[in-house]
């Protein structure tokens, strides 16, 4: 095995990789804070075994004295960050310490999930390579291959599919939960049209005791005009939600416009946020996210910087359990 690889661990459907400094799922990196890491690390590296309080705040803050609550703070980001609502993954031990309910195993050829790279096969063909690929690496390479020939591309009549959003609708996964496929094919219309890169997403049903003021932030939501002043398009998915608030998805952003604070072509990466007091939020690498639901059934999105300032866009809703269907002014 290559020794860059050695210390790669998998547990549940997670991949904690020490050397980098990061947890995967799905090839998505999860945002942790460095001591919420630290207390995650503890736990993978005793997994399956009680880990004592006094042993997690040794091993995080070492001779730094501080109160129970960090260490309940850093468990509760890594529950919400690893959908881990119902503590499946990080058991309590009541008035002890806490238990990793898994056990991690180093990444092998025969064990070794899709969002772990492998070293190419000298001996594989190139023509054989790309069927070995996972159908969103493929995607997403099209997808940028399908922008770029957008901007040079004459406008397709109305009523007529984009053949390229045709492509990347095929190559992603065909069960995108609740959300019929007629719809499905609008969203991928729509984020061809605005040049976002839209992830391969499955929208979950909520069960029947999440509330309503958190059920109603389900759905796919896009931008008609795009940030306030920029004008860079975005979207955001949310995919699950549940009885605690908990939130997760997609937040996409297609490409810098003149104006954008942050240059470079469209992204889009996962989030977890929680709906409190009929807010979504969301702590990034960029900083603090924020998403609340207009009077006219919009949402009003916040970004308030790390280094100063605040961003805001309005989405529209293109498909929501409140209404089913819908798509943006601009796509009629």
């Amino acid at each position: 095995m290559d020794p860059a690889t050695d210390s790669i661990l998998i547990f549940d459907s997670f991949v904690f990789d020490p050397a980098r400094g990061v947890v995967r799922v799905d090839g998505v990196e999860l945002d942790l804070r460095p001591k919420s890491f630290a207390v995650l690390a503890c736990l993978v590296g005793n997994a399956g075994r009680l880990v004592s309080k006094q042993d997690l705040h040794a091993a995080v803050w070492g001779n730094v004295a501080v109160s129970d609550d960090s260490l309940v703070q850093c468990i509760r980001e890594l529950r919400l960050k690893l959908r881990d609502g119902e503590h499946r993954i990080i058991k309590t031990v009541s008035r002890r310490g806490y238990r990793l309910d898994a056990e991690p195993v180093l990444p092998s050829h025969d064990h070794e999930p899709s969002n772990v790279p492998r070293p190419a096969s000298t001996s594989r063909s190139l023509a054989a390579r790309p069927a070995a690929l996972p159908r969103w690496w493929l995607a997403g390479g099209l997808s940028v291959i399908a922008f770029a020939t957008l901007a040079t591309a004459p406008l397709i009549a109305d009523g007529m599919r984009h053949p390229l959003a045709e492509l990347v609708n095929w190559l992603a996964p065909g069960d995108h939960g609740i959300v019929p496929d007629q719809d499905v094919e609008r969203i991928a219309s729509l984020a061809v049209e605005k040049q976002l890169p839209l992830p391969a997403f499955r929208i979950r049903a909520p069960a029947d005791d999440v509330p309503d003021n958190v059920r109603r932030f389900l759905g796919v939501w896009a931008s008609d005009e795009g940030w306030i002043n920029s004008h860079r398009q975005f979207m955001m998915i949310v995919t699950s939600v549940d009885r605690e608030g908990v939130a997760t998805g997609y937040l996409v952003n297609g490409p810098a416009m003149p104006h954008s604070r942050t240059p470079g072509p469209g992204f889009s990466g996962g989030f977890t946020g929680q709906v409190s007091d009929g807010i979504l939020r969301y702590d990034g690498n960029a900083g603090v996210h924020s998403a609340s639901i207009t009077g006219d059934g919009r949402i009003e999105f916040k970004l308030v910087f790390r280094e100063g300032g605040t961003g805001v866009v309005f989405l529209e809703p293109l498909w929501t359990l409140a209404r089913p269907g819908r798509v943006a002014h601009n796509q009629t």
